[in-house]
């Protein structure tokens, strides 16, 4: 059975929607990483970088970080990325924008607005500022559009949405970005996405 080690965070939510969207059966295996469970020595010995999201498939090898457990899930199923040329390329783009900017700058906002014991007014600024940079992008890409690459819902689609979700992290209002919020409240709507949500049940990370 595949198994999925993960909490509720965007990263652990982007593999449950993607595992949701493909339909495919899988165990939970909840990781909660406020309580550092992370650490523990047997999710160690999946990923030694201690982190989740991680999936184990039959006996494959453990495969951990977001990015990857998407492309290897989308190239096994051939569902959500287009197998060549252009359309495959521009979708890929996207997919890293969300993977390396999105999620981090969000992440790094998140520190500096809630969790740091000081919060420096620069510190706070200037990563308020490199999200909402990535915001404005994402708006004017989706002026006139439906999703984020390409003419149909993808990776891309799939790796922004969670980190999205978590907009008050960074303290930016949706309403000003109309495209945005357009496409983010088409994408919470589908069953799939609602489902890998809510996993794991119960936990919550604010």
């Amino acid at each position: 059975m595949r198994r999925f080690y993960g909490w509720a965070t965007p990263n652990s939510h982007r593999v449950a929607i993607m595992l949701e969207e493909l339909g495919l059966p899988y165990e939970v295996r909840p990781v909660n990483i406020r309580a550092r469970e992370q650490f523990a020595p047997e999710v160690l010995a999946l990923n030694p970088y201690g982190k989740v999201p991680i999936l184990v498939e039959d006996d494959a090898p453990p495969l951990f970080e977001s990015g990857a457990i998407l492309l290897h899930l989308a190239e096994t199923h051939r569902r959500f990325l287009p197998d060549a040329g252009p359309a495959r390329a521009e979708t890929l783009a996207w997919l890293m924008l969300a993977l390396t900017s999105l999620g981090p700058f969000t992440g790094q906002a998140h520190h500096w607005t809630e969790l740091a014991p000081e919060k420096p007014e620069a510190a706070r600024r200037h990563s308020i500022g490199l999200v909402e940079r990535v915001y404005r992008l994402l708006d004017a890409r989706l002026e006139g559009r439906d999703v984020l690459a390409g003419d149909a819902y993808s990776v891309a689609d799939i790796a922004a949405y969670p980190w999205v979700a978590k907009h008050g992290w960074a303290e930016m209002r949706l309403e000003e970005f109309p495209n945005l919020a357009r496409w983010f409240a088409a994408i919470g709507a589908r069953p799939a996405v609602m489902r890998g949500m809510r996993v794991p049940e119960g936990a919550r990370l604010e």
